[in-house]
């Protein structure tokens, strides 16, 4: 049946009433018409979503950083107005590649100045420097609670996040990329929403840490942060860093301004104690008569932790207590808070770090050291003559198999020509072993300076001359034994005078530098070259050789281009103050041993070659000399010896001086990675390529504390 006609509808209806206004306020509901049915769903707009997720991170970083750390560091106190400096030289302006203008200098900003004033003035581009418990971090939290007030009124204000620059080191992405992970992980905000705030500026960067990135890793890090900066140059941004890590970077961060944080004024830290109430009184007192905790408590983090360690203390409890005991007390507090201050990083246990501070602590006084640079460590740091002991005879071993097997193996394949792969590598095998413990020891006992030369010289010649004697008597004859005997003799002469030069059992010396004499070379030259004629008139004289001279010529070339260049060589250390990264001069010995292994090895094989291009085989007995395996053991050898001498030798030093102290427990075997940690608790304070403790006194706190039970 056909619907019956309907009365028409004859109630109000407000004026203005659009499909569009309908369909904005009704969910979940039905329109019915006469002719037309509109369902309309449940469902937020854009502009509402992102707001809501707008709002929802802004009170996730107040709930995280502003209550969760910022207020629980103030331990019942106001914050302090810092003291502020612009410095100016301390950024890159790009307009300074262009325009001349005068030279900035650095001004203190008036005392009271509020950090988001600054950050205002400074285009909200902002570098925070300061040392080590400067206020820096608490300074970022200050800046970041007063933006997020300001977001939170306004919606057009960026939302911001505080981000630890120390994760961007272990991929090394692009900055966009970095932010858009660390949001998804640390904040847990999905990708899909983190991306368009990332790329679309919406967010003020709140960047901590850039001095806690790895060192080596640290310049790359801050070109991150100026290519991300060359893109999105308007996006708010603040980075903080310990002013010594910056000063030693050779990269500038690209923003408008950075302040570098001022020491506590005595003013400052007698409002702050005052402002404690009666619980500090007896603390005031006492800065007024102790010029140590006077000059510690002009960090506020010191400051600080002196609210928590004589919180509540009396006139007369600390009046009986000597300043050493204040100070013991001062600090056992400061090395538990500072345990507590990142309790979620546990790479070592707070005993480990204690016995490893303390150790480290009793030792530098022994050694007249103030800084502490890993690969100034001597044998004389081994806690008894034992190990001392145990110490040159690893090293020497090491040292000489690293020489003699190599070499060995080089000889067996040339030797294997003749007279068979599989006795050719048993005679350069026992070559091998022969040679390399005699080098281990004539390195470890034996007199000092040319007495050791000569006693090593001797000794390896004779061991070499001994086994290449014997093995090529073997394989061609009594002729050729004795005289390759004779020449290892000469050659080992010839290597182990000038080695003395450039080592020392009882000192690890590092190469970090390489010098050339041309005048030095050309005397090491003749020497060698002598050395090889003589070895020839011998062959010809004694074993009857024919051709001897020859041979003597080819190995007087030979002789004389190990001692040229051991001559004309020279390995030296750095200053101090030119070492910026820790351990630097092991990592660059071993970069140095390298090289020259490798020149004089190539140098050595080349010669070989030239020999057979000019002079033909040279033929002793059944053997012939200038084959392509003669050029591999010969450069072998020399390019080994180099090598050893010109920094491998002090690469196996410290290696096995850090295996030594890491096995009886002085220290860990990762020692950079330790005292890294350690100044991450602002422990010890790195300054280029060392370490210090952050204060004189907490180095004598933890050197007066029991000596750590270490392994005999």
């Amino acid at each position: 049946m056909p619907d019956e006609p309907r009365p028409p509808d004859t109630s109000p209806r407000p004026s203005g009433v659009t499909i569009g206004n309908v369909i904005g306020g009704i969910h979940n509901s039905i329109i019915a018409g006469r002719d037309v049915v509109i369902k309309v769903f449940s469902s937020e707009s854009e502009e509402q979503h992102a707001l809501r997720n707008r709002q929802a991170m802004l009170q996730l970083v107040h709930n995280f950083w502003v209550k969760g750390v910022l207020e629980q560091s103030l331990h019942g106190a106001a914050l302090i107005a810092l003291g502020m400096t612009e410095q100016a030289q301390a950024v890159e302006h790009p307009w300074d590649m262009v325009l001349q203008v005068p030279d900035k200098v650095d001004r203190n900003l008036p005392p009271g100045t509020k950090i988001i004033n600054t950050f205002d003035e400074m285009n909200c581009a902002l570098l925070i420097l300061g040392e080590p418990g400067s206020g820096k971090t608490t300074m970022l939290l200050e800046l970041a609670r007063d933006t997020i007030a300001r977001a939170q009124a306004d919606p057009t204000q960026p939302i911001p996040v505080v981000f630890n620059l120390s994760s961007w080191a272990e991929k090394r992405r692009p900055l966009v990329e970095w932010l858009i992970e660390e949001l998804n992980t640390k904040y847990i905000i999905q990708k899909k929403i983190a991306r368009p705030w990332v790329e679309k500026d919406e967010l003020l960067l709140l960047l901590d840490g850039l001095d806690e990135v790895k060192p080596e890793y640290q310049a790359a890090c801050a070109q991150a942060i100026n290519e991300f900066r060359q893109e999105h140059g308007l996006a708010p941004l603040v980075v903080c860093s310990r002013s010594a890590d910056y000063a030693a970077m050779t990269t500038r961060l690209k923003l408008q301004g950075a302040v570098l944080l001022q020491p506590l004024t005595p003013e400052q830290i007698d409002q702050y104690l005052a402002g404690m109430g009666d619980e500090l009184v007896a603390v005031h007192g006492v800065l007024q008569h102790d010029p140590t905790l006077q000059e510690l408590a002009q960090s506020p983090l010191m400051l600080s932790i002196m609210t928590l360690a004589y919180r509540g203390a009396s006139a007369q409890d600390l009046a009986h207590g000597t300043t050493e005991t204040r100070h013991k007390h001062l600090f056992h507090t400061y090395v538990r808070r500072m345990f507590e201050r990142r309790g979620a990083d546990r790479r070592y246990t707070p005993e480990q770090t204690v016995k490893w501070l303390t150790w480290l602590a009793q030792k530098m006084p022994e050694h007249a050291q103030s800084e502490f640079f890993v690969e100034l460590m001597q044998q004389s740091w081994l806690q008894t003559d034992a190990q001392r002991r145990l110490h040159t005879v690893v090293a020497g071993l090491a040292g000489g198999l690293t020489f003699g097997l190599p070499v060995g193996l080089a000889f067996g394949l040339a030797f294997g020509e003749a007279v068979g792969m599989a006795r050719g590598l048993v005679i350069g095998l026992a070559f091998g072993l022969t040679a390399g413990l005699a080098g281990t020891l004539a390195f470890w006992g034996l007199a000092a300076g040319l007495t050791f030369g000569l006693t090593f010289g001797l000794t390896i010649g004779l061991a070499a001359g001994l086994a290449t004697g014997l093995a090529a008597g073997l394989a061609f004859g009594p002729t050729v034994g004795l005289t390759f005997g004779l020449i290892a003799l000469l050659a080992g002469l010839a290597f182990g005078l000038p080695s003395r030069l450039v080592t020392d059992r009882n000192k690890i010396r590092v190469i970090e530098t390489l010098s050339w004499s041309w005048s030095k070379a050309m005397l090491g030259l003749g020497i060698g070259l002598a050395f090889g004629l003589v070895g020839g008139l011998v062959a010809e004289l004694v074993a009857g050789l024919a051709g001897g001279q020859r041979l003597g010529l080819f190995a007087g070339l030979f002789v004389g281009l190990i001692f040229g260049v051991l001559r004309g060589l020279a390995g030296g250390e750095v200053k101090v103050e030119k070492r910026i990264t820790p351990n630097q001069g092991i990592r660059q010995s071993a970069h140095n041993a390298i090289c020259v292994g490798v020149i004089v090895g190539s140098s050595g094989g080349l010669l070989v070659g030239l020999v057979r291009l000019t002079m033909g085989y040279i033929r002793i007995g059944g053997m012939r000399i200038g084959s392509p395996a003669d050029g591999l053991a010969l450069g072998a050898t020399v390019g080994l010896a180099a090598g050893l001498i010109f920094g491998g030798i002090t690469c196996i030093q410290h290696l096995v001086l850090r295996l030594i102290l890491s096995r009886t427990g002085c220290l860990p075997w990762n020692l950079v990675h330790f005292l890294d940690y350690a100044a991450e608790r602002i422990f010890l304070r790195k300054v280029g390529g060392g370490y210090i403790f952050v204060h004189r006194t907490l180095m004598e706190y933890f050197a007066s504390l029991n000596q750590p039970q270490v392994k005999p």
